[in-house]
């Protein structure tokens, strides 16, 4: 296949990049500062471009199969911020996917844009509020995506962390896991990877966590 990859300058679209090399793909990776890829492969192409700038990404969208997308914002204070990002940026690649006729859209949300009563108290009552502009609008991000009429899945991801690939992972196909922890950039990728081909989930958000 030939997909096209958000977000592959962060540490989970590095990981998700390579996967899909792995997986025999051409990869096209859309960043915003080329220079900060630091990887090159004879079936990856880099396209310098902005997520919230269409027009400098539309042509690069012409003649791929998929597009995933691991993009997000950063950092503990940006996080805490009321924020548009993720729901501007895919309406954007929405756009521009129905526009070139690109169907398939796999990209990344959070196990947090669900009020889980299973979770620990300290989140609930402290990280959730916390982040609530950020989750608000990640609500925000799959509501458009559920409407775009695009063969679409959403991957709820547990907190991220920094680890080895084990795909010893859990998926819940109703969009939620019981006793959620963390999952591995390297297993979110791993994930990604196999379900850009993978027809079963079309239409669904998935949580994923060990």
């Amino acid at each position: 296949m030939k997909v096209l990859v958000f977000g592959g300058s962060g540490r989970t679209g590095k990981e998700l990049i390579l996967q899909l090399l792995a997986h025999g793909h051409i990869v096209t990776a859309v960043v915003r500062h080329p220079g900060d890829l630091g990887l090159r492969y004879e079936r990856l192409q880099v396209v310098e471009g902005d997520a919230l700038k269409p027009e400098s990404f539309d042509a690069a969208l012409e003649g791929n199969d998929a597009v995933l997308s691991t993009l997000g914002v950063s950092g503990f204070f940006n996080s805490l911020r009321p924020m548009t990002f993720y729901r501007d940026s895919i309406a954007a690649i929405i756009d521009r996917m129905q526009v070139r006729e690109v169907r398939r859209l796999v990209l990344v949300s959070s196990v947090g844009v669900r009020d889980d009563p299973s979770t620990p108290i300290w989140y609930r009552t402290i990280v959730r509020p916390m982040l609530r502009h950020k989750y608000e609008n990640m609500r925000q991000m799959e509501q458009r995506v559920a409407a775009s009429g695009l063969a679409w899945t959403i991957v709820r991801a547990a907190r991220l962390v920094d680890g080895p690939l084990t795909q010893r992972y859990r998926i819940g196909d109703d969009g939620s896991l019981t006793n959620v922890t963390k999952v591995s950039r390297s297993d979110l990728a791993d994930f990604m990877a196999r379900e850009v081909q993978d027809a079963k989930r079309i239409g669904r958000a998935v949580a994923i966590s060990y």
